[in-house]
């Protein structure tokens, strides 16, 4: 599933559509939310692809505070931060499995007879929360997008 940005009156071409994938953002807009709760309300739908999304206005001054942050050296501390935080996340044990490394004849889950293929026998796997990545890079493409895209929707 992804998340389909829709500019409102694009500019130009880079303004006309934005798209993320789940994986990268809900990082991106947590990112948004932390910088700017001036200009995005906390029961904000940004994590959802409902249509939801900001005026001109408000997405250029979203704009200004990500180039801002991208150019002071925020975004990349916070994004070593993140990504430290990410890769330092326990394995946790195996759901189809439940942590034995043998899961049960398919469509079953749990222990069983066959070598698990969610965790390849070893009984843990990655915390689902390190599926979720975050860079500075998309972070300039959003700010691009932004720029131009006179408001936008979420769909």
């Amino acid at each position: 599933m992804g998340m389909d940005v829709y500019g409102n009156a694009p500019i130009s071409e880079r303004g006309q559509y934005f798209r993320n994938n789940v994986w990268w953002w809900h990082p991106l807009w947590t990112y948004c939310e932390s910088l700017a709760p001036e200009l995005i309300p906390g029961n904000n739908l940004g994590h959802s692809n409902d249509g939801w999304g900001l005026n001109r206005r408000k997405a250029r001054s979203l704009a200004d505070k990500l180039a801002a942050a991208i150019a002071s050296g925020h975004a990349r501390a916070y994004a070593e931060k993140y990504e430290q935080r990410r890769r330092s996340l326990p394995l946790e044990p195996c759901d189809i499995c439940a942590g034995t490394g043998h899961r049960a004849n398919p469509p079953e889950i749990g222990p069983g007879p066959l070598l698990c293929n969610g965790c390849k026998g070893a009984g843990k796997v990655q915390a689902f929360e390190s599926h979720y990545p975050f860079c500075v890079e998309n972070v300039a493409e959003f700010e691009a997008f932004l720029r131009d895209c006179g408001g936008f929707q979420i769909c």
